[in-house]
């Protein structure tokens, strides 16, 4: 499998990886011939991970030490899902066939498996093995990442704390990302440059050029939502309440402002049966969604968030003489 790839900047580039969902039968059968043993990663937190070597790298491979690999992924930022990840190192002509021509190394998301270079074989943009082998590790962080409804998984998105400061949802709506492609659009997938920026993060002096969008080249504010979303993880939206009380229907609506630091979906939900219309806004003031006093307490007001760091709601009574009001409110 040849992936000639669009290169931002001109060009044809070749990918480095692939995202496998599921190996080929073929894939199957090299996978059959090595033996997963589980290794200390030796940074102190007492995980393991399991490492295979295939027989033909046992005989053929300069580099397929698999403590050395363990102890590396051990200076990686990492959570639990270091205790899920397998890594299989191959021959050079085994990861051809796993992973496609021309590609160092791949990622089995179903599998929680990397497949590796059993050679310490620099790729060609000059990307180091280690290299490469943290980029892989980016994938296996996104894939056990929520990602904020209705946005796609994180592997294909990037993680929540990343993909908000990068904007990766103004971008793929604007047609600028496609997330998940990893055919022609390889070097506009967000899940792709946020596997090189968890690289970079680790690597920050490689001198590997930066081949994706320019605007999502890591800087400081990109690594510390890595570390954010690597080591503490996003687990679903949280809930809060806003109430108050509102005047009489002639006499305008109550505003409240509220901060939405992450994309993803905001839900209003009204507590009992409401007696007030609702707008949401932007803090210019444009009316983003609205409801009716047919609103009820079995019924939310949604929204997705693409970039607005804060939303206002305008709350109007319908009752002559006004009366009390209370929202729930759930934000990523």
């Amino acid at each position: 499998m040849i992936l000639l790839l669009a290169a931002p900047a001109g060009g044809a580039a070749r990918a480095r990886d692939t995202l496998i969902a599921q190996p080929s039968t073929g894939s199957a059968l090299i996978s059959a011939s090595s033996d997963a043993n589980r290794y200390s990663i030796n940074d102190g937190s007492g995980e393991t991970v399991a490492i295979a070597v295939t027989a033909a790298c046992q005989t053929s491979c300069t580099a397929a030490d698999p403590q050395q690999i363990a102890n590396f992924l051990g200076t990686l930022l990492h959570g639990e899902e270091m205790e899920l990840l397998t890594v299989q190192l191959d021959t050079h002509t085994q990861i051809e066939f796993d992973c496609g021509y021309g590609a160092q190394a791949c990622y089995y998301g179903g599998e929680d498996k990397i497949v590796l270079n059993g050679n310490a074989e620099p790729a060609p943009d000059g990307a180091s093995r280690e290299f490469v082998l943290a980029h892989e590790y980016g994938h296996h962080v996104a894939r056990h990442r929520e990602s904020p409804p209705p946005f796609p998984a994180a592997i294909d998105w990037g993680t929540p704390r990343w993909s908000s400061y990068e904007h990766v949802c103004q971008r793929s709506r604007a047609g600028a990302l496609f997330p998940g492609n990893e055919g022609l659009h390889y070097f506009r997938d967000p899940g792709e440059a946020f596997a090189e920026s968890f690289a970079h993060l680790r690597f920050p002096e490689s001198g590997v050029t930066w081949r994706w969008m320019p605007a999502l080249e890591p800087n400081a504010g990109a690594f510390e939502a890595i570390r954010e979303d690597t080591l503490d993880p996003w687990f679903g939206r949280t809930a809060f309440s806003l109430r108050g009380h509102l005047p009489p229907r002639q006499g305008g609506p109550a505003t409240k402002a509220f901060r939405t630091p992450l994309d993803g979906m905001v839900s209003l939900r009204p507590s009992g049966r409401p007696r007030y219309d609702l707008s949401l806004l932007n803090p210019a003031g444009r009316i983003l969604r609205t409801s009716h006093h047919d609103f009820n307490f079995r019924h939310q007001l949604n929204y997705t968030v693409c970039g607005q760091p804060r939303l206002r709601v305008a709350i109007r009574s319908i009752a002559h003489n006004g009366g009390g009001f209370k929202l729930q409110i759930q934000r990523p």
